[in-house]
Formats: C-alpha cells, sequence, structure tokens
C-alpha cells in the first residue's frame, strides 16, 4: 500500500470517528433513501474541444487537485486518487464506472504515472492508461503536441482515455475494449 493512501485512509478514519462521537449515532431504525445525481454527456463541437485542450494545456500556477464530489465506492478500489482528476476531464462519476477505471488504472500502472521509457514497458504504450502508440496521430490531432509530451500529463492522459471510451460506447460498443477489460 502506498503512503498517500494510507495516509488517505487514516484520515478519512479518523474524521469518520471524529464525526460519530460529535454526531452521536441515531438509534432509531428508520429507512433512508439515498438520491443520486447523474451529469449528462453531450458531445463537444471542434471549437469546444479546442477550448478544452487549451484550458488543459495551459501552465498552471498552482498545482491543486480539483475539488469533486466522487460518487462512493468501495474503499479497497483501487487508483482512487486519481478519480477527482478522471471526473474533471469527462469520466462519469458512478459508483460502476469508477470501480472500473480504478481496474483499468491498477492493471495497466499500479496507479503510477509512469513514463512510456519505463524499463517495465515496452514504449509502446504512454502515462497513466496506458495509451497505446497506435492512436498517435489521434492524440497529436486532439491535443496539438507530440504524444511524448501530452501523454506524460494524467490530466491529459485520462482525458484521451476517456475520449476511446465515449467513443466505443457512444456507438453501442464496450468502452473499455482497448483495454480489454470487456
Amino acid at each position: 500500500m502506498n503512503v498517500r493512501r494510507f495516509l488517505g485512509l487514516a484520515l478519512f478514519t479518523y474524521l469518520m470517528c471524529a464525526a460519530l462521537a460529535v454526531g452521536g449515532v441515531d438509534s432509531t431504525d428508520q429507512p433512508t433513501t439515498t438520491v443520486r445525481s447523474t451529469i449528462a454527456l453531450q458531445d463537444l463541437t471542434p471549437q469546444q474541444q479546442a477550448e478544452r485542450v487549451e484550458a488543459l494545456t495551459e501552465p498552471s500556477t498552482t498545482v491543486s487537485q480539483p475539488s469533486t464530489t466522487v460518487a462512493p465506492v468501495p474503499y479497497e478500489t483501487n487508483c482512487q486518487e486519481w478519480f477527482p482528476t478522471a471526473i474533471s476531464v469527462g469520466w462519469p462519476n458512478d459508483t460502476e464506472t469508477l470501480k472500473k477505471l480504478g481496474r483499468l488504472l491498477w492493471k495497466e500502472t499500479r496507479c503510477l504515472n509512469v513514463s512510456y521509457t519505463h524499463p517495465q514497458f515496452n514504449g509502446h504504450d504512454h502515462g497513466i492508461a496506458q495509451i497505446n502508440e497506435i492512436h498517435r496521430s489521434y492524440v497529436e490531432q486532439v491535443f496539438n503536441m507530440p504524444m511524448e509530451e501530452s501523454m506524460s500529463d494524467p490530466t491529459l492522459n485520462l482525458r484521451f482515455a476517456y475520449l476511446l471510451y465515449s467513443d466505443i460506447a457512444d456507438k453501442g460498443g464496450c468502452g473499455w475494449r482497448p483495454w480489454k477489460l470487456c
């Protein structure tokens, strides 16, 4: 278990214990209802895609994680640290998709944003979602920069992974096919 994940789990456990201690536990056996919201995604126009890519590739003066509320996933779900970033670039914020995305990121890189030159990888796959070299022209067209540069950025890598996923899913196929998770 990596240190960041351990510290995150420890903080979460502490906060949950503190919340129970302060608020107490309601002993009434009233059934509760959970209302889940969904996000409707639409295809972007070429102009909107260009604006999004420009916004994603602009240098930032501060490094921060997007403040996105993530759908509840089991605590044992892998790679949860990447979910806010994934949601901010278009991935659906629902439990099943995030669980499968965590499985994908764990399978491909063990949740590490690895370089394509890493000796464990064959130089044909890039970044956290291991975007394959076969997508080079598509990547360079979308982001207007070399594949090695754009796919080493985890935000752009997850955005492109979502584009692959959604292109196939929108046509009625299994969006996980590029990673053999169908």
